[in-house]
């Protein structure tokens, strides 16, 4: 498993280094960047999964937080790996703009170990959520994507409590072939009955997978 890690960007290097310095000190792992230049080189050619959390400096050069967020947003992560932005008092309309964007918090410099560590804490836990419900949504669109058009139209149609026959009669074919097909549903989504795939589909649909349009 991909630790979780601190992803700290501030072009201050003395910031950077108390900061850096005092999280591992309390035992987070930290990586950190001068800019967000070069935070994004390091995920852009980075291969292996990249877990945990963005603090980043709300004003930077040649990149500011807000606009290394964007990069970020664009790049599917600021959706999924929490970002914390680090203000000055005039920062904080900008600070919270950010936020409506996505971001989980921001930080007033100054601030305290009793205020930031906490929330650090609080991020990856958080982080560990949002990796787990991807995790899941995945091999929930994994297992949809096994099925063939027509078994996902039985598979909708018998989640619906629709019986075999009436089942046949909508999709113009034999009784018997929804029974064939049934018997692969529930033997690649791993369900045991009408019941059990009606609580599986909406967990799929509740992870955000379409389940919906296929046509034959």
């Amino acid at each position: 498993m991909t630790e979780q890690t601190i992803y700290l960007c501030d072009d201050d290097a003395g910031v950077r280094g108390a900061l850096s310095f005092l999280l591992k000190q309390h035992g987070f792992t930290v990586v950190a960047h001068a800019s967000g230049p070069d935070l994004l080189a390091c995920i852009d050619h980075n291969p292996k999964e990249l877990r945990g959390v963005f603090v980043l400096d709300v004003r930077m050069e040649p990149m500011s937080g807000p606009v290394l967020h964007e990069q970020l947003l664009q790049r599917g992560l600021g959706k999924t790996h929490p970002v914390i932005f680090l203000s000055g008092h005039g920062d904080i309309p900008v600070a919270v703009a950010a936020m409506a964007k996505g971001a989980l918090n921001f930080v007033e410099k100054p601030y305290t170990d009793d205020m930031l560590l906490p929330m650090l804490r609080e991020a990856l836990v958080l982080e560990d959520q949002w990796h787990r419900a991807a995790v899941r949504r995945d091999f929930l669109l994994s297992m949809w994507e096994s099925l063939a058009p027509q078994q996902r139209r039985i598979a909708r149609l018998k989640s619906a409590g629709d019986l075999n026959k009436v089942i046949a009669a909508q999709m113009h074919i034999a009784e018997r072939t929804v029974e064939e097909h049934w018997v692969k549903v529930r033997d690649k989504l791993g369900v045991d009955s009408a019941a059990t795939l009606a609580t599986t589909m909406a967990e799929m649909r509740a992870s955000g997978v379409d389940t919906s349009g296929d046509t034959e």
